[in-house]
């Protein structure tokens, strides 16, 4: 299952949503469009990517786990 949200906006509109994000992680209610995120304490991968390509980027930033 994918589930995702888009937003468009300025560097300091996303800086923004990644302290609420960060917030959010911290206080164990992390949500995606209603459905409620449980990342485990332990054993989380997490990357952070940057990818240029003729002109085209992208900046990645994501956290990955398995069910216990």
């Amino acid at each position: 299952m994918k589930i995702e949200e888009e937003y468009v906006g300025r560097g300091p509109e996303f800086a923004s949503l990644l302290r609420s994000i960060a917030d959010r992680i911290d206080g164990n209610n992390l949500t995606v469009r209603g459905n409620p995120v449980i990342l485990p304490e332990q054993d989380l991968e997490y990357k952070i990517n940057l990818k240029t390509d003729l002109g085209k980027n992208k900046f990645n930033i994501s956290i990955e786990w398995l069910d216990k």
